[in-house]
């Protein structure tokens, strides 16, 4: 319990550790609810870079881009650029 009192007071969270003594059970379990909640959140929160990935997982080249492969050349790997696929849909 004192390796982690001490790594608590390390925390942003130090200052308000006198106010979080001085609380009701209730008011402790309101808190930790809070505090679970925003750990779950940041978990299930995915990097642009993903959200991109999974936007555009899907995203199929319409036949009237492949029409125009002779105007502008794309290759396989150009098609597959998630930046390429976002400008296309456009």
């Amino acid at each position: 319990m004192a390796t982690l009192a001490q790594r608590i007071s390390e925390t942003p969270i130090a200052p308000y550790l006198q106010l979080l003594n001085e609380m009701t059970v209730e008011q402790k379990q309101i808190v930790v609810m809070y505090i679970t909640e925003q750990i779950e959140r940041s978990a299930r929160q995915m990097s642009a870079e993903e959200e991109i990935r999974e936007k555009y997982k899907g995203l199929r080249v319409s036949p009237e881009i492949h029409r125009l492969r002779g105007c502008i050349k794309l290759n396989e790997e150009d098609l597959a650029d998630e930046r390429t696929q976002y400008i296309l849909r456009k």
